[in-house]
């Protein structure tokens, strides 16, 4: 038996590794952060499950209109080829692994799935008969060395503890592209069994991850580490892991931007002036970190006080003395404590009193560690700049 630790020689986590790992973690956080919808997140779920299926049979050189694919997985309307039966076969594979999603990757599970998406979609009566040239596939065996090969890496990913999901996810994913398996379909065995694993390990994205779609627009890349892998290049364990990295980034990018869509629908972005606009997107990007602050900085007053002023841009305290039904006084320290943390500033007086996001945050320890990245290497140049004058 191949030992646990086979791929650490050759895989080393740089920096690369930690940021697109540290990306989707935040990512996740902004997306429970803006709150959407209960329908919307379906609507994209589905979206993500339309798009993973159109990828992965274009892989697999099986092209189809998207619309044609959406009617297929929405069931409005019925598979009258193989091309689209392919299509209902790969949604029905998903299917499977949700409801696997608690056990362990083994042979027996990768035969459960050859079944589906290449013994069944050739089972279809009404396609054949006597008269057609196609016949109907029999259950394929995996070959002994491919198999041992299965059994180790399968040992290597269930009991190791070591490396990261998402790392782990593209080992798995490179190996079964590497391997003898079956007469057809292996890039479909590799997508749906990293999917697996990444939504085992909640890493899916709420299911929105497509990383099919990465790997198409960057098929000759692609196809070229796929084929030093089968060369067996010692060295190709780490290029692969970058690689599948660089995709990773890139589809957490595309989620990104819708979801900043829509938050920018949430807060009627284009009807606002350019200073509420500059609130809005660091609302986006900083608002999430409200929720890690701990009841001994901000109470929970205070955290929903700093969740309607990042939604309503500026407030005013008369407002949310409505809002909380509640001492003008109570409100009005709760402020003071919000401008001294440096969470908010004041604009204008008197009457015309309103609160609004501060985007310029000073330093203070109670605060810092739930400083966005980005606001605290602001203020270090900022710091830095200043001793340079001096």
């Amino acid at each position: 038996m191949i030992l646990i630790n086979k791929y650490e020689p050759i895989l080393s986590i740089d920096e690369a590794f930690v940021q697109c790992i540290n990306e989707q973690i935040e990512l996740a956080k902004i997306f429970d952060f803006i709150d959407l919808p209960e329908s919307i997140r379906n609507i994209e779920k589905l979206n993500s499950t339309i798009l993973r299926n159109y990828y992965s049979n274009a892989l697999d050189q099986n092209l189809l209109e998207v619309k044609t694919v959406k009617y297929l997985v929405n069931k409005n309307l019925r598979a009258s080829n193989m091309a689209e039966k392919a299509v209902e076969q790969y949604q029905k594979a998903e299917l499977f692994l949700d409801e696997q999603i608690h056990e362990s990757l083994s042979i027996p599970f990768v035969y459960q799935l050859e079944k589906i998406i290449i013994e069944d979609l050739h089972q279809s009566k009404s396609e054949f008969n006597l008269f057609t040239s196609q016949s109907a596939k029999m259950p394929e065996k995996l070959g002994l060395e491919s198999e041992i090969e299965l059994e180790n890496l399968f040992e290597f990913l269930n009991r190791d503890q070591e490396f990261h999901p998402i790392i782990q996810s593209w080992i798995l994913h490179f190996r079964i592209m590497s391997l003898p398996l079956f007469s057809e379909s292996k890039s479909k065995f590799a997508n749906l069994l990293q999917l697996f694993w990444l939504k085992k390990h909640k890493m899916d994205m709420y299911g929105m991850l497509c990383l099919p779609h990465e790997i198409y627009i960057n098929k000759p890349a692609y196809e070229q580490i796929v084929s030093n892998a089968i060369q067996g290049d010692e060295n190709g364990l780490t290029d692969q892991i970058s690689f599948g990295l660089q995709l990773q980034q890139a589809q957490l990018s595309r989620l990104k931007e819708l979801f900043r869509n829509y938050f920018r629908k949430q807060v009627d972005f284009d009807k606002l002036n350019p200073r509420q606009k500059n609130i809005m997107n660091y609302v986006f990007e900083r608002g999430y970190k409200l929720k890690e602050i701990d009841d001994s900085v901000l109470n929970k007053r205070q955290k929903l006080i700093m969740y309607i002023v990042q939604h309503r841009g500026f407030i005013s305290t008369k407002e949310l003395v409505n809002e909380f039904d509640c001492n003008r006084k109570t409100i009005q320290r709760d402020f003071q404590l919000l401008l001294d943390l440096g969470l908010v500033k004041s604009i204008g007086a008197g009457a015309g009193l309103r609160y609004c996001i501060n985007l310029v945050e000073g330093s203070n320890p109670s605060l810092e560690k739930y400083q966005a990245s980005f606001v605290t290497q602001n203020n270090s140049a900022t710091e830095n700049n200043n001793e340079d004058e001096l």
